[in-house]
């Protein structure tokens, strides 16, 4: 049974780690909270309930009452779609709906008596910030704005945590942020044709493009467990610029294919949780968080391309840059979570949550290649103690966004953005944990080598 254990764990780290896709509207502009099935299910209400591997991007303090070695991989399937009812200008469009998988993996190692079963170290990898989004290439109110967009990226977070006291953890580290693919591709008209005597090329040309960067950040975490019933958690994330550089790829212009270097800069926000968790019973919890995103460091996101030494070349990339939609100016974004879950058996444990975001990007500066609105989702999931060494969780929501009506001036006279929006995002998520709670010694009393159980697990007040 245990190589059948270690066999399906190693299956799931294959999966997830071999996934590269990343899609995230999530809890607002680019954010990506997909860490874990048990999260999710609990409608990302889990900061003040840290007590998985995954707890690492939530709440690192957590991996303190982690017992032993814990091995997690998780893998999200998102699937959204945005529809844009018809305006007296413009047509109905909407995106593709595409399923994207989120892959996470995190371990966690907790040496037991020999730091005076204190201290834990882990590491983590995941996709916090992620965009995938297709629509038809042909719909006006998408064609110069980006019909197609992306930012597919991965951190990895090596994290210690340290119990201070019996009622209180810290934990954290360095995040390393790898943005592999950001980009987008739309259309611009070819005003060049008619200027050098190309009065035939009238179809509109394309520009592709392609960057990649690398930063590093920061996160920490705390726990407080004030009495068996009540305890508080909270997280900080610490704002990053990514400098990302890479190709714009110019396609069907007036005069022609050809490419230059391109750069821009990528302000991912700080982001601090607050949570309350309360256990009345060992077998029941119910969890509530607060979330605030700093999304008003988004203030514009310009390409300026490298010049090519041709006149012509360098108009066109001019007009390009220089297209509306750059500007973002975006607002703070706030959150609310709710979550809970039930042991049902020994082995069962059943799960729920909703959450509602704020969307932190304006109606003026609102474009379909973020389709954000303010939206409430609802959660559902369990999880299951195959045997000593294995734990499978399953997870679904639905996330409702609300309807935005559009009047703006993004689109600078080629095209309308303007209309009815509204968007629906599910997913699916599967994760597997394999534990070995009892490789390491919990504590110096414990004389039978046995693991102790996690100082998280509450015995219910009488």
């Amino acid at each position: 049974m245990m190589k059948k254990a270690l066999t399906f764990g190693a299956l799931v780290a294959l999966i997830s780690l071999n996934s590269t896709s990343a899609f995230a509207v999530g809890s607002g502009g680019l954010e990506n909270a997909t860490f874990s099935a048990k999260s999710l299910a609990m409608g990302d209400a889990v900061t003040a309930t840290p007590d998985e591997p995954a707890a690492i991007s939530y709440n690192p303090a957590g991996i303190a009452d982690l017992p032993g070695v814990q091995f997690q991989g998780n893998a999200s399937f998102l699937s959204m779609f945005t529809w844009k009812k018809n305006t007296e200008a413009e047509g109905n469009t909407r995106s593709s709906g595409t399923i994207s998988t989120v892959p996470t993996a995190y371990l966690t190692i907790n040496p037991g008596k020999v730091f005076d079963d204190k201290l834990a170290i882990g590491i983590g990898t995941d996709s916090p910030f992620g965009l995938m989004n297709k629509y038809k290439g042909g719909d006006a109110s998408v064609r110069y704005t980006g019909w197609r967009n992306y930012l597919k990226m991965y951190t990895i977070k090596p994290t210690i945590a340290y119990k201070v006291t019996d009622k209180f953890s810290i934990g954290g580290g360095p995040m390393w942020y790898r943005v592999y693919d950001f980009g987008g591709i739309q259309a611009y008209p070819n005003i060049l044709g008619p200027m050098y005597g190309m009065g035939g090329i009238t179809s509109d040309g394309q520009v592709r493009m392609n960057l990649s960067g690398q930063s590093w950040g920061w996160q920490m975490g705390a726990l407080y467990k004030i009495t068996p019933k009540h305890r508080l958690g909270y997280y900080f994330r610490s704002p990053v610029i990514v400098k990302a550089s890479g190709l714009a790829k110019v396609e069907n212009s007036a005069i022609g294919n050809f490419e230059t270097g391109t750069h821009t800069k990528i302000p991912l926000p700080l982001n601090m949780t607050w949570a309350y968790a309360y256990q009345p019973t060992v077998k029941t919890h119910y969890e509530i968080d607060f979330t605030w995103t700093r999304w008003s460091s988004m203030k514009r996101l310009r390409f300026p391309a490298d010049s090519t030494g041709n006149f012509r070349e360098d108009f066109i990339l001019d007009q390009i840059g220089n297209s509306s939609g750059t500007d973002k100016d975006w607002n703070n974004g706030f959150g609310i979570e709710l979550g809970t879950s039930h042991k049902l058996t020994d082995k069962l444990t059943l799960r729920g949550g909703s959450f509602f975001f704020w969307t932190p990007i304006p109606k003026d500066h609102f474009t379909p290649a973020i389709p954000d609105a303010n939206h409430l989702a609802v959660c559902a999931g369990l999880g299951y103690e195959i045997n000593k060494y294995l734990t499978a969780d399953l997870a679904y929501y639905n996330s409702f966004y609300f309807t935005r009506k559009i009047d703006n001036e993004v689109g600078g006279g080629l095209g309308s953005v303007d209309g009815t929006y509204h968007s629906y995002l599910q997913s699916l998520t599967v994760s597997v944990t394999a534990h070995w709670d009892d490789i390491f010694p919990r504590s110096f009393a414990n004389k039978g080598n046995e693991a102790e159980i996690p100082s998280l697990d509450m015995k219910s007040v009488k």
